[in-house]
């Protein structure tokens, strides 16, 4: 969204500055006053006029004037009039939305001006149609019009035109994730500035870049951009360039969790906005820095900035910022349990977005009043808002959504005991999660491969560069040699002189040749560890996929045959069998559950998705929460299960990191521990932080397999001491959420003694 908005302000700036600028802008009491005293040609110079200065009063206006220029330009026969008239008149239509009349009179005012060959003309035009085709989505369309616009532009060698052009379609292709390609046009448009040392052009231009590079996650290069650009605004004294560029650092920043630093733009950013009484960029930089607080857990700042953005939306009458802001504000209030004040900003942020047509917000809303109505039991509304807000995000196809909604259909069949019908609603979770992470895990390799292919471009840029240079050093080096021999035969002076140069000429192609070799060794070194870091990814991806086709796959045999053999032959069964095959399916379906569980948490995990909430937990709490769940399994096996974690001990965490953490390690234990054995859960300081134990006497693990223990690309799984089956996908879930959360874990086991686990959290210190 973000990026989309930054462009459609680029394409705006350009439009005005190509189309309607004009040397002198007179007023509609003035041009009024020129049309009785000129002729015929130049009434309707004055008509075109006066109908595009109706733009921001009167459409309608607008559009009688314009016919009344195409009028009289008909009868006095002037095709440039004519021309300019149904330029003017498309752009009414434009203006009001209806785009097929807009293009119908583009196309007539194209063909006239390429029958008189105006060109500055033609490049407008072009533009114009280019543009209408951004209004409908059509991007390729607008790039090969855009294209167009660049190509009479370069007839006539108009290189101010030639970089707006270049740097037009970059934005293009990046809003359509040609990432490649956008970088291409951005390369070709800063060589261009470059040399004609047009310094702001410049400036936009690594903005363009660094976008790119945000894009495809290349962090380090993208800040290189918004750095460079950031000097050339300061000094070329544009304060507005200066905000854009620390609101992009912001997001930068923000991109890569690094708050306080995104804090730092952001606030820099709303200062520049307030010195330019730039509502619309106060607006956005507030709502910013909302996310920020947001994402830090300080929600109350985080309601202060978004009400500030609210404050300043509401009086430009922004709808779609509106919106936003009150659907912020809403879950901010959804959290604090405030209900009624979440439920009504979260209902005006819907009927904005449904008036606005925006269904991708609107869809997100329902979602949210879902979530709202579930915390208040109110089941049949959150139903309804629920079906809703599935609706619109089939519409227009966004998994996120249906995903979310899907979820949330879970919860709610959950707290109803209707168990068939969560069931049904977690299988369309889990089948969209699965294809957003094929998606996702799809697109990591796809952006691994663009950011190889874009270094690889830029590399290719400077080589071309340096080429250029040594190709103008030589042919100095031959202009130099011809003076040489010219001035030989006048002034020995000059042979001294110009062997000299001749000297310095080929210590510095020389020293530029050693460079180009440099840059070749370089871009090797990128590309082998390009091809290191995909081989490593496509390992990953394929040991998660056998996970999933070998180990869902014997449960789902289990149960479908136990269940085939209950339904064929129950009347066959006795009372002890069909117990037996049920308590059977019980534990395959608790094993299916539980494996699907670590799945979706560690493919979170993987995808960053993981949202860590910490709050202050007591840790013997928390313990004992999860051996309630291994009563049944330890009392089977007669194990005995003692915790030894301090009740008075708190520690920093999120309850879920906790919960799944211990479940895996507790589940192992009992598991791999031989019948009447022990399992000791302990805890103790250690540099300002907790270390858990669970200690076993159980089977243990050799030395050669605990190397293995926490590697997805590396097989190791073993049976239980009752022949339990299991993935090894636990402990790799445990590594990665405690990794994640800012501990580490640690393993001790001997091989027939039994086995040690340990990982650390951040204590509590009371201030």
């Amino acid at each position: 969204m973000l990026k989309k908005g930054i462009y459609a302000l680029t394409v705006l700036i350009l439009t005005s500055f190509i189309i309607y600028a004009q040397s002198e802008r007179q007023t509609l009491d003035s041009l009024f006053i020129e049309l009785d005293k000129t002729n015929e040609k130049g009434k309707i110079e004055i008509l075109n006029s006066i109908s595009q200065n109706y733009w921001s009063i009167s459409l309608d206006s607008s559009l009688y004037y314009a016919n009344e220029a195409l009028n009289l330009a008909h009868i006095v026969r002037d095709k440039k009039g004519i021309s300019d008239a149904y330029n003017r008149i498309g752009n009414v239509y434009s203006f009001k939305g209806e785009s097929n009349l807009a293009l119908e009179f583009y196309n007539k005012c194209l063909n006239l001006r390429l029958e008189i060959e105006d060109s500055q003309g033609i490049t407008n035009i072009y533009h114009n149609i280019a543009f209408e085709y951004v209004n409908r989505n059509d991007y390729l369309e607008a790039i090969n019009h855009f294209q167009n616009a660049l190509d009479e532009s370069a007839n006539r060698k108009d290189n101010e035109d030639i970089i707006t052009y270049y740097t037009i379609i970059a934005d293009m292709y990046s809003e359509k994730s040609k990432y490649r390609e956008g970088l291409e046009y951005f390369l070709k448009a800063e060589n261009l500035a470059s040399e004609l040392n047009y310094e702001e052009d410049l400036a936009d231009i690594y903005n363009g870049m660094g976008n790119i590079y945000i894009e495809i996650s290349s962090y380090d290069e993208a800040l290189k951009y918004f750095l460079n650009a950031l000097e050339l605004y300061k000094k070329t004294e544009n304060k507005r360039g200066l905000a854009s560029s620390f609101n992009l650092l912001g997001i930068l920043f923000q991109s890569i969790k690094e708050h306080d630093k995104a804090l730092e733009y952001y606030q820099k950013t709303i200062e520049i906005f307030i010195e330019l009484g730039d509502q619309s960029g106060q607006a956005m930089a507030y709502n910013n820095l909302g996310t920020i607080y947001d994402e830090k857990g300080d929600k109350q700042k985080a309601l202060e900035y978004y009400n500030k953005s609210l404050q300043i939306d509401q009086e430009i009458n922004n709808t779609e910022g509106i919106a936003t802001c009150l659907n912020n504000i809403g879950l901010i209030y959804l959290d604090s349990g405030d209900y009624d004040k979440a439920y009504a900003n979260l209902k005006e942020s819907a009927n904005l977005s449904r008036e606005r047509n925006d269904i991708y917000s609107l869809s997100n809303t329902h979602n949210n009043l879902a979530k709202l109505y579930l915390k208040q039991k109110q089941y049949i509304q959150a139903q309804n808002n629920l079906n809703t807000a599935i609706e619109l995000a089939k519409q227009i196809n966004v998994k996120e959504w249906l995903l979310e909604s899907y979820d949330l259909y879970h919860q709610l069949y959950s707290e109803l005991s209707n168990y068939k019908k969560a069931l049904e609603y977690y299988k369309l979770y889990s089948e969209i999660n699965n294809s957003i992470y094929t998606t996702e895990s799809s697109d990591r390799i796809t952006e691994m491969k663009i950011k190889y292919e874009t270094e690889n471009l830029e590399t290719e840029n400077e080589l071309l560069k340096k080429d250029n240079q040594i190709q103008l050093l030589e042919l100095n080096r031959q202009k130099n040699l011809k003076n040489y021999w010219i001035a030989f035969s006048l002034l020995i002076l000059a042979l001294a002189v110009l062997s000299f140069s001749q000297f310095r000429l080929k210590k510095k192609t020389n020293r530029l040749l050693r460079s180009k070799n440099q840059q070749l060794k370089d871009t090797n070194k990128k590309l082998t560890i390009s091809q290191y870091n995909l081989k490593e990814l496509n390992a990953t991806k394929d040991k998660f996929f056998s996970i999933i086709a070998h180990d869902l796959k014997n449960p789902f045999q289990s149960l479908l045959g136990f269940s085939e053999t209950i339904y064929n032959d129950r009347d066959e069964l006795s009372e002890e069998q069909i117990n037996e095959y049920t308590k059977l399916m019980y534990e395959s379906s608790q094993n299916l559950f539980n494996l699907l569980g670590n799945l979706l948490q560690w493919s979170k995990s993987q995808l960053g998705s993981v949202n860590l909430i910490p709050i202050k937990l007591n840790l013997s709490d928390s313990v004992d929460d999860v051996l309630s769940l291994f009563d049944t399994s330890a009392e089977k096996k007669n194990i005995q299960i003692e915790n030894h974690v301090d009740n008075k001990i708190f520690i920093i965490a999120d309850k879920h990191v906790i919960s799944t953490v211990l479940r895996n390690l507790i589940s192992n234990a009992i598991k791999f521990t031989n019948k009447g054995g022990n399992i000791l859960i302990s805890s103790y300081d250690e540099n300002n932080k907790i270390k858990i134990s669970v200690q076993d006497n159980g089977k243990g693990i050799s030395q050669e397999n605990i190397v293995k223990l926490f590697k997805i690309d590396q097989t190791y799984s073993t049976r239980g001491t009752e022949n339990e089956s299991g993935t090894g996908l636990g402990l790799i879930l445990c590594k990665e959420l405690i990794t994640q959360s800012g501990g580490d874990i640690t393993v001790d086991s001997t091989l027939g003694k039994g086995s040690k686990f340990e990982f650390t959290m951040d204590k509590l210190i009371e201030v």
